[in-house]
């Protein structure tokens, strides 16, 4: 099929790329990050539909909170514009994000700490969505940790579940993939794609079937770990398109971002 051939060349051409960037940016580690930033960047947005963004900077909640910088995000550009919109370093209302990046040249444990920690600032930014539900059908939003290099799937495997094993599934990332080598799925993602949201019929029949821990029967890990080779860049571009396609349109509510009791000025 073309869209597997296509996508797997994809892949080694990324491969390909990031170990010329390690071998002639040795001495550099921030402009190799940078640079393989770069190679994600220009994958999604030539990939993903218009309507999307793929932007950095920083994700601020109305309470003033704020994301650890971020490598990557992919907004809603259709419904929202960023403070700072001609900076380098953007700020994004955590409510037009669909999803974090974090670009990792390899995945061993120090990296996987790092990264889970930064999700978890991310994924528990407290969200006011715009009229919710008026075209918006899911209110998470993604944080997907991408690398260039990783250990042998089982290793990885045994990392991941070690530095999950006292994070709340809704603050665990959503996916990991390495293009060439594997792609994991976990989190909200993992939930909502196996047994739906909490409301939907497919959910309660499963419920109904299971019982109430319907998710400790059907998720007994955290995570699911792929070890798909070439295909993992096609499996992950699937999933993240397919989810970005059923999560509808999301906005801030301006309002919030406001002190409730300042006066701006006055009526005459």
């Amino acid at each position: 099929m073309v869209l597997h051939d296509y996508l797997a060349d994809v892949a080694t051409e990324m491969k390909r790329k990031s170990t010329a960037i390690r071998r002639d940016f040795a001495k550099h580690r921030l402009s190799a990050g940078e640079n393989r930033e770069t190679l994600v960047n220009e994958f999604l947005a030539s990939h993903l539909p218009r309507r999307f963004e793929v932007s950095s900077g920083m994700v601020i909640s109305h309470d003033g909170s704020f994301s650890n910088q971020a490598d990557l995000v992919v907004v809603d550009a259709l419904n929202n514009s960023p403070l700072y919109g001609s900076s380098a370093h953007k700020l994004w209302p955590v409510e037009s994000v669909l999803a974090l990046f974090e670009v990792k040249t390899s995945l061993g444990p120090a990296e996987l700490r790092d990264s889970v920690a930064k999700g978890r600032r991310f994924k528990t930014l407290n969200r006011r969505f715009f009229n919710p539900g008026n075209g918006q059908r899911i209110t998470d939003s993604l944080f997907v940790i991408w690398a260039f290099d990783c250990p042998e799937p089982e290793t990885l495997k045994k990392n991941l579940l070690q530095e999950l094993a006292e994070v709340p599934r809704n603050e665990q990332p959503d996916f990991v993939i390495v293009p060439d080598r594997v792609v994991v799925r976990g989190g909200s993602y993992l939930e909502l794609s196996t047994i739906g949201q909490p409301t939907s019929s497919h959910r309660l029949q499963l419920q109904q079937q299971y019982g109430p821990s319907v998710e400790t029967v059907l998720l007994p890990l955290p995570v699911q770990v792929g070890d798909t080779g070439e295909n993992s860049l096609m499996a992950w571009y699937v999933w993240f398109y397919s989810w970005l396609m059923q999560a509808g349109d999301r906005s801030a509510k301006l309002m919030d971002y406001l002190p409730p009791d300042r006066t701006y000025g006055r009526i005459v």
